[in-house]
């Protein structure tokens, strides 16, 4: 075994090729008879100034059923071009480590971890916890992860507008289908369809979206929703036709008046927020939501009766 004392004398290659060699008999632990000092150069090596050094090392341990937590701890918080090909493979990596690295770790570390095989619950679920929108992607396209209905409104509840991560988890096959109604308002039409389809919720896309719309528990839900959110479900539902007047007199019965006032907004292409200004400022506002309602296209009749439930929840 080469000395600490040869070792700094060795040029780069040569110190590449060292780690190489150190790394996989390290892996090896049973057949090596000088297991104990490959370990002590192995913790010379990890504190090479060279990258390319500690990357050939790392991606030899990699495959250690076990190592020193020394040695693991220093791979693991290394540069990502360092730590990831580690921290996505290494077996010597337990939960409670990898918990560790989650709660103080970057976001290339929980990237890192995200990708690795077979991930359990409890570490998908600190990673939607605590890991950014990057790391929550490529969890959500690990399908070897496991997922729970815990993990899944975590993510949902954090990054509600970030709609690729959103379709991402759409697509997972483990999405449980009491979660099909908070993700169907977040993603595109055809990840809607996508979602309807696969759990036989309805034969179209624009039948379920107006199903939902009739149901008071998610309405409710969807006026609690950031404005941005419920934008995005009313333009879906507008461009299947879905903004009719019973959906808008449903918003006025159960008083979801912020959704029935986005909803109009939506029809006539204007803000809800502008919208509501108009509504509270100057002149009698069923007036002016008489205008409103006409040229979104509604006759005479509905208007009335739009307008008679508008006015008692004012």
């Amino acid at each position: 075994m080469i000395s600490i004392e040869e070792l700094q004398q060795v040029n780069l290659a040569g110190r590449v090729e060292i780690a190489q060699k150190v790394g996989h008999l390290i892996a090896k632990r049973h057949d090596y008879p000088d297991y104990e000092a490959a370990l002590e150069l192995a913790r010379l090596l990890v504190e090479d100034l060279a990258i390319s050094v500690r990357e050939a090392l790392s991606k030899e341990l990699r495959h250690c059923s076990f190592l020193p937590r020394d040695i693991m701890c220093k791979i693991a918080k290394d540069i990502e071009q360092v730590s990831t090909p580690f921290l996505i493979a290494s077996k010597a990596l337990d939960e409670k480590a990898l918990e560790a690295l989650i709660r103080d770790g970057s976001d290339g570390t929980h990237s890192a971890i995200a990708q690795r095989s077979e991930l359990p619950e409890m570490i998908a679920f600190a990673l939607c916890s605590l890991a950014g929108v990057r790391a929550l992607e490529k969890l959500a396209d690990n399908e070897t992860a496991t997922m729970s209905e815990r993990s899944f409104n975590t993510a949902i509840d954090r990054f509600p507008e970030e709609r690729t991560l959103m379709e991402k988890l759409a697509a997972r096959a483990d999405l449980p289908v009491s979660l099909v109604e908070r993700l169907i308002s977040k993603v595109s039409s055809s990840y809607g369809e996508y979602l309807t389809d696969k759990f036989s919720l309805a034969s179209d896309y624009s039948s379920y979206l107006i199903s939902m719309a009739n149901r008071q528990v998610f309405t409710k839900a969807l006026d609690s929703a950031p404005t941005t959110e419920i934008e995005n479900y009313l333009r879906q539902l507008k461009a299947v036709g879905g903004i009719t007047s019973d959906i808008l007199l449903n918003y006025l019965q159960n008083a979801n008046l912020r959704l029935f006032i986005a909803a109009v907004a939506v029809l006539i292409d204007a803000s809800p927020a502008a919208l509501h200004k108009r509504l509270t400022e100057g002149e009698e506002p069923s007036k002016v939501l008489a205008r409103v309602l006409e040229s979104a296209g509604f006759s005479r009749a509905v208007i009335r009766v739009l307008l008679i439930a508008y006015e008692r929840h004012q």
